[in-house]
This record gives C-alpha cells, sequence and structure tokens, in this order.
C-alpha cells in the first residue's frame, strides 16, 4: 500500500538538499529503481531519498520507474544487473513477502538481491461510513459476527497489503467478511461517503480529510503505536487484534554479489539519510515509521516475515495467476 507525500513538502525538501549537493558530479551515475509510476507516493519519497542519498555518496543518484506487475517488472530488471553498486533497487514487501506466495513463478528470486536496509513501513486503517452503528473495533466484530450476509469491506486490490490485512483481520477475529476490490483509494472513498460500502482498508494520508469533515471515521490503525496524525485512534492492538502481520515496508536492495566495501558505504550513506529527522517529519506524522537496519538483520527480517505472510496467504488460498 502506497502513501502520498505533500508536494509542497517535496518540493521544499528537494531546494534544501539540491543547495547542498557539492558541484562535481562523478562519471557513474547510481540508478535507483522504483517498481512504481512517476508521481506516485512511492515515487516522491524515493525521489527525496535519492536526492539525500547523493548528497552522501557525492555522486548522482537517478530514480529510474518501472512499474507495474505487482513490482514484478522492476525487480526481474534489478535481479539482471550488474552487482557493482550502480544499480540499487527499492524493493517492497510486496516484492519479497507475498508476490512469491501469490504468483506460481516469477521472474526473480531473493538470492539475486542483496539487501542493504529497511527504509519505512507504511501504515493502514479500518474505516467506516459515518452511518455504520459501530465506532470502535469491538463494534465492527460484534456487527460481522452479527450480520445475515458478511459485512463488505473495500481494498485497493487483490492480493496487496490491503486485501491481505482485510484476511488477517478476519482470521484473528474470527469473523467472515466480503473483500471488494477499487481501483484505488478515490473510488473507494466514494463508496464510504455514499454509504455504499460499510468499511475499507487503506493507507492514512489520503483520508485524513475526510476523517477531519466527519464524511467518514476510522475505526484502527495497523502498528503498534498510535498515528500523529490520529492521535484519538487505537491501533488493532489496542482493541484486541493483535497478529495482523507488519506494516508495508519500503526497503533499499542491490544485486546479488556487491563487493563489500560499495555495500558498506552504501548501507552508512542510507543510514544518514533515514536519521535526518526534519525530512521525513511530515510522512512520521501521517503514519510512516523510519525503521533501517543492518543488511543481515533486514535479511532476518525478510525471511521471518515472509512465512508470516506465506502462512496466511496458504489459508486463504489467494492466487494472482
Amino acid at each position: 500500500m502506497a502513501f502520498r507525500m505533500p508536494r509542497r513538502v517535496a518540493l521544499g525538501a528537494t531546494i534544501a538538499l539540491a543547495a547542498g549537493r557539492p558541484a562535481r558530479a562523478q562519471a557513474r551515475p547510481i540508478r535507483l529503481v522504483v517498481p512504481y509510476s512517476a508521481g506516485s507516493g512511492p515515487d516522491l519519497f524515493a525521489r527525496l531519498f535519492a536526492q539525500a542519498l547523493a548528497v552522501r555518496l557525492d555522486s548522482p543518484v537517478v530514480v529510474d520507474n518501472r512499474g507495474g506487475a505487482t513490482t514484478i517488472i522492476g525487480a526481474e530488471f534489478v535481479a539482471a544487473a550488474p552487482a557493482d553498486g550502480t544499480t540499487l533497487f527499492m524493493g517492497t514487501s510486496t516484492t519479497f513477502l507475498t508476490n512469491p506466495f501469490l504468483f506460481r513463478r516469477l521472474p526473480y528470486t531473493d538470492a539475486q538481491f542483496q539487501p542493504i536496509s529497511l527504509l519505512i513501513r507504511t501504515r493502514l486503517a479500518l474505516y467506516a461510513n459515518v452511518d455504520l452503528p459501530a465506532n470502535d473495533l469491538a463494534g465492527v466484530v460484534a456487527l460481522a459476527k452479527a450480520a445475515r450476509d458478511p459485512l463488505q469491506y473495500g481494498i485497493t486490490g487483490r492480493g496487496n497489503s490491503t486485501h491481505l490485512t482485510g484476511e488477517a483481520l478476519q482470521i484473528a477475529a474470527g469473523i467472515t467478511m466480503i473483500d471488494v476490490p477499487y481501483r484505488g483509494t478515490g473510488p473507494m472513498q466514494q463508496g464510504i461517503v455514499r454509504n455504499d460500502l460499510p468499511l475499507a482498508i487503506d493507507g492514512i494520508p489520503a483520508w485524513l480529510g475526510l476523517v477531519g469533515e466527519r464524511r467518514a471515521k476510522v475505526i484502527a490503525v495497523t502498528g503498534d503505536t498510535r498515528v500523529g496524525a490520529l492521535p484519538q485512534t487505537p491501533t488493532f492492538a489496542e482493541s484486541g487484534v493483535s497478529d495482523l502481520g507488519r506494516q508495508h515496508w519500503y526497503g533499499l536492495f542491490a544485486p546479488a554479489g556487491i563487493p563489500e566495501p560499495v555495500l558498506a558505504r552504501i548501507h552508512a550513506a542510507t543510514l544518514a539519510v533515514m536519521q535526518d529527522a526534519p525530512l521525513w517529519r511530515a510522512l512520521v506524522h501521517e503514519g510512516a515509521v523510519i525503521e533501517t537496519n543492518s543488511p543481515a538483520a533486514f535479511a532476518a527480517m525478510i525471511a521471518e516475515e515472509k512465512e508470516m505472510w506465506g502462512a496466511i496467504i496458504r489459508r486463504v488460498g489467494v492466487t494472482l495467476e
């Protein structure tokens, strides 16, 4: 699930970073492959990250958008790229945790990538139309259990984090609901506002306006802590449902086999960029969680979370081929 970055924040950070960039440019720019389209939330995040990374590495970092096919197009390109430090990949939990279970055949494997560091986790929330006779998760669960026909909940795509979080909620709460796929957040929001849809699972930034205007209400958020922009909204864990899985994330990868000194240099620069709190303040307020780790810890985290999501996907029986 993607997030949206306010354009004024992105523009201001871009200007500030450009002003601090060294005047000289290196002969070999670094390509940062982003498996999402230009102008999307992940793309805006990647461009800020790339500009800040270029300052730290004293080398140009160019974003290369290769979106589509649930990140498969971008991943396939990077898997075949030279392992010399000139190609990096903003991989996601979709790429490495869920795609292997959703598709019978993939044109890439985990072994073709070197994890560098986790970058950011995004948050999801359960929303409801204002007329739903429930204002908390216990109320939603009670409605679902009492309903003659299963409650519907909107998602932004089969197999993505909104869908799998909904499936995990059903398992954890012992309820049955029916997912309704929408082509995007906008149409799903219209369904909530018009009262055509009782519930929806989605990211946070795009919904803050509707919630603030009381045209939609928010029931609970994923993650271990509350969201700064929604301080009155409890987490699912606070509401009694704790095993919904970890949030969708973005991380930095390179093709497997990158030389250790190059890996260490990129890793150090990445940690410095992600520790630049003012750069990411708006995202954190809207629910994103900045989180970094070592290459070894990142690889171990991927293996652990892959098993967790694999168990959910196998139980649900979702496939996308």
